[in-house]
């Protein structure tokens, strides 16, 4: 039996912490609004059709998503918070170091290992030079993976399930009700960080005001907008500036 290792030993270049955007779970979204950072928030939508082939693919995703309505089809979406670091991470300081790092957000703890289950570690694939990945701490074997690691990604699974529904009640206080189809892109708001902690301290007191507007898709492609439209599921119109329509 192969028992194959991955090792890292991080090198500080601090390439981990810059042009991207950086997953929080809600308690770490409070947190950054509060030191007065800004925070994305992408929405993405699906149903089981998405992965009709890989049924353990729909429920790991169904489980951190709502099932709203979009038209006359039920549609599940799936709200992601994410520090905006699109420069670079606003606790970066200038010898590449994190300024937060016994409060960095659990992504940080974790990185360079996937949370998703069915994604693989691929070294190739991340930003890491390559020499990182000869020596260091051992991330996980084919048989055994890293036990505080392990406890992390479990962590971060879980407050993506626990955070689902007060994610998708935080957009829909803030009018945020068109998303992308997963797969296809990415709908990206960049709400002020003022407004955003505003609603979500609205929620925390059960004073949040849900928007009547129903939920839409958007879908540039004529093939996938002809399949929603089939499904009855709502499409919204494709040159709206209020989110940045990011493909994948």
């Amino acid at each position: 039996m192969n028992n194959n290792a991955i090792r890292f030993a991080c090198n500080g270049c601090g390439v981990c912490c810059k042009g991207r955007l950086i997953p929080l779970t809600l308690s770490e979204t409070r947190q950054w609004l509060l030191r007065g950072h800004d925070v994305a928030v992408l929405l993405e939508a699906f149903d089981e059709s998405t992965w009709a082939a890989q049924p353990g693919e729909y429920a790991h995703s169904a489980k951190r998503a709502v099932e709203v309505v979009s038209g006359r089809a039920p549609v599940r979406v799936v709200a992601v918070m994410a520090a905006n670091a699109l420069g670079q991470c606003p606790n970066l300081g200038a010898d590449d170091r994190c300024g937060i790092y016994d409060q960095r957000p659990l992504v940080c703890r974790i990185y360079p290992m996937e949370i998703n289950p069915f994604i693989a570690l691929r070294p190739e694939n991340k930003a890491c030079a390559p020499q990182v990945w000869e020596t260091g701490e051992v991330l996980f074997t084919d048989r055994i993976v890293d036990p505080l690691l392990h406890d992390q990604v479990e962590r971060s699974r879980q407050a993506d399930r626990d955070d689902a529904e007060a994610k998708i009640a935080v957009c829909e206080d803030l009018g945020l009700n068109v998303a992308a189809w997963k797969g296809n892109a990415l709908a990206v708001y960049l709400p002020a960080h003022a407004t955003l902690l505003a609603a979500i301290n609205r929620y925390d007191a059960g004073q949040h005001s849900p928007t009547a507007a129903a939920w839409k898709v958007r879908a540039d492609d004529d093939t996938l907008r002809a399949q929603l439209d089939a499904l009855g599921v709502a499409l919204a119109e494709q040159n709206q500036a209020d989110y940045i329509f990011h493909r994948v």
